[in-house]
This record gives C-alpha cells, sequence and structure tokens, in this order.
C-alpha cells in the first residue's frame, strides 16, 4: 500500500485522529469511496507561513467584525481551477464510477432550457447532486439580460466515446465555471486535498501586508483585476472570466484572488461565527441558512465584493457562470455535528 493512501483513525472519548495525506473538511461523517488521485502538475501550490492576522472589516452587511486568528501554515493553489484542470478530473472521476451525465430541464430570467448536468453517482460524495452544470448560454442576469457567450460552460460530453472534452482549446486555461459547491467538494475529495476555509482564503488574500484588496498592492483599477467596476447592479454585456493569471499577483504569488469568478471555501456562512483569539476556525455548521461561502468577487461584480474581507454566501446546489474554486494542502482541527453526536478530529499530513 502506498503511503499516501494510508489512514488510521484511533478514537479517544470521542475525538477522531486521522492520519493521511495532507487534506481536511467537514467530511468525517460521509461514507465514500477513497480515490486519493495524484493531483495534476498543472495545479501550482505555495506556501503560506503560519501567523495571526486580523480578519473583517467594514461590510455593507455588517457581517465581517474585526477579529485577531491564527492559522497553521498551508499551501493553497497560486490560480483558480481551470477547466483543463476539472476536465482531467471529470474524466477520472467517471471513470471510477463517480459520475453520469444527464439532461435537464432549468430556467432562468431568459427563458426555459435543456442542458446536460454532470450528476455525483456511485460512491461519489454527495451522490445524486449535480456537481458541473454543462451551460451552453453564457447565462443571463437576474433583470433578464442575456450575458457574454464566453461565458458558457467549455466543458462537453462526448456520449460515443464517455470523455470529457474542451470545446475551444483556447480556453484550457479558463477558470472553470458553472461548478457548484458540490463539484468543488467532489473534486478536493477526488485528489485529497481540500477547498480553502474561510479564514484561510482570506489570510492568503491578505498577502502576509493586511491589503485592503487581493491585488499586487491592495489598491484596486481594472488592470489589477477582472471586474465589474466601481458601482453595483451594471449589466456589462461584454464581460466574462478570462484565462488564470491575466493579472499581477499578490505578495503570497495568488493570481486572481480579486475577481474573475467567485471562489467556493470549505465554511458554511454565519454572521456571527468569528470571535477574537481562536485559531484555525472552520464553521462546519450549516445553521439556518445552509449556504457555504463565496469569496473574491467576480467578473460581473463591483469593487466592494472584491475587498479581502468581504464575505458572500450561496447555497450548494447553486453555481453558475461566474463561480469556480481554488484549492488547500493544510493541517487543521475541526468539530462538527453528526448521527453520532459532535465528533471533533484532527488530520495530519503523511509524507
Amino acid at each position: 500500500m502506498k503511503i499516501n493512501k494510508l489512514k488510521l483513525m484511533f478514537a479517544v472519548s470521542g475525538i477522531f485522529i486521522f492520519f493521511n495525506s495532507c487534506s481536511e473538511d467537514d467530511g468525517a461523517a460521509e461514507i465514500f469511496e477513497e480515490i486519493n488521485a495524484t493531483l495534476p502538475s498543472s495545479i501550482v501550490l505555495k506556501n503560506i507561513p503560519a501567523g495571526t492576522f486580523t480578519m473583517g472589516g467594514a461590510t455593507v452587511q455588517n457581517d465581517a467584525p474585526e477579529v485577531s486568528i491564527t492559522l497553521t501554515a498551508f499551501k493553497i493553489s497560486e490560480k483558480e481551477i481551470t477547466n483543463q484542470d476539472y476536465i482531467n478530473f471529470l474524466n477520472g472521476a467517471y471513470s471510477h464510477g463517480w459520475i453520469t451525465v444527464s439532461a435537464k430541464q432549468v430556467s432562468d430570467p431568459c427563458g426555459t432550457y435543456t442542458e446536460k448536468m454532470v450528476i455525483g453517482g456511485g460512491n461519489a460524495p454527495n451522490a445524486g447532486e449535480i456537481f458541473l452544470q454543462l451551460g451552453e448560454t453564457g447565462g443571463c442576469t437576474s433583470g433578464g439580460e442575456a450575458e457574454h457567450i464566453n461565458n458558457k460552460s467549455w466543458i462537453s460530453f462526448n456520449a460515443s466515446s464517455n470523455i470529457f472534452e474542451l470545446i475551444d482549446l483556447t480556453k484550457a486555461d479558463w477558470p472553470v465555471n458553472w461548478v457548484k459547491w458540490y463539484g468543488a467538494y467532489a473534486f478536493v475529495k477526488y485528489y485529497n486535498v481540500s477547498l480553502p476555509t474561510e479564514a484561510q482564503w482570506e489570510y492568503a488574500a491578505k498577502g502576509g501586508q493586511q491589503l485592503a484588496y487581493p491585488t499586487n498592492d491592495g489598491t484596486l483599477d481594472l488592470t489589477k483585476a477582472n471586474y465589474n467596476g466601481d458601482k453595483p447592479g451594471i449589466y456589462n454585456p461584454n464581460g466574462h472570466a478570462l484565462a488564470v493569471g491575466s493579472y499581477p499577483e499578490n505578495p503570497y504569488g495568488l493570481y486572481d484572488m480579486a475577481g474573475n469568478v467567485w471562489e467556493w471555501c470549505q465554511d458554511y456562512y454565519s454572521e456571527s461565527f468569528y470571535t477574537n483569539g481562536t485559531t484555525d476556525p472552520v464553521n462546519a455548521s450549516a445553521g439556518t441558512n445552509n449556504k457555504r461561502v463565496r469569496r473574491g468577487g467576480s467578473w460581473n461584480y463591483h469593487a466592494s465584493t472584491l475587498l479581502t474581507y468581504a464575505r458572500a454566501s450561496d447555497f450548494e446546489h447553486r453555481g453558475n457562470n461566474h463561480f469556480g474554486f481554488r484549492i488547500v494542502l493544510s493541517l487543521i482541527h475541526i468539530s462538527e455535528p453528526t448521527r453520532l453526536g459532535m465528533i471533533s478530529y484532527a488530520v495530519f499530513c503523511l509524507k
């Protein structure tokens, strides 16, 4: 047995300790097949040092109080997961029986369509949930305006060969879009990595310098990020995501933490979760709204949503033309409610 497939578990007074290959999240109660696939070399990870920082700031929702948070060192992907990265996952997952493809009817303010969906199956986490919509339109605003066709999903499924393919080779390094939280989570479980916790995301975004915006110098203009200007609610018929890494990196060497696509995080959203002086916080309790955190803003959102401390959330089954993600490797301690009661567990890296 290869060492990166080794998992040991000890239970002492309700404390579970897992030893595995550098992953963490709130999935301890799940039963699913572990694949432990090798992370593609195209996904480059940056080292983020341990440290204490001020999380939060003044937001419109008043949901980000300033608190002191300490984090263990971790690694985070320097870029958002791309179409090609996700295609690699889909083809592997399909071969392991983790996913199926089925046509479903969907509606938005622009109309009703029948589009193919990638759905969890077999022994995949969250089997039965939609992971990815293979959107053939560019999407639609809440006001009913059609969005640019470059916002379509650039991933297709060839039913003759049972292979996921790229529709346009020039879009290989664009961020995957139309991905639900379930689809981002399945990706990280397949490679035995994790989604960033919200605290990890913000810490990395601030670049070790308490930056206001996660750009190269903490300021924002259209030469530093792909976003939709300073005013909310402006329809941009020409807007769309761009190739990852198209703008300067932040001080930690991370690209597109501001704009391009929203990035799913591990945590459930709560206005009052964070408290001063905590270490490695992660909200594993669904609460009343049952929404997951997303961070960073996107190509069609205004400047204030790109602030390093700006918070947003959405349901796990949501995911449209401006939703994506990046990944982390780390050590963290998590407590979560399960059918067995409250279980605490720790994940340690074995090399």
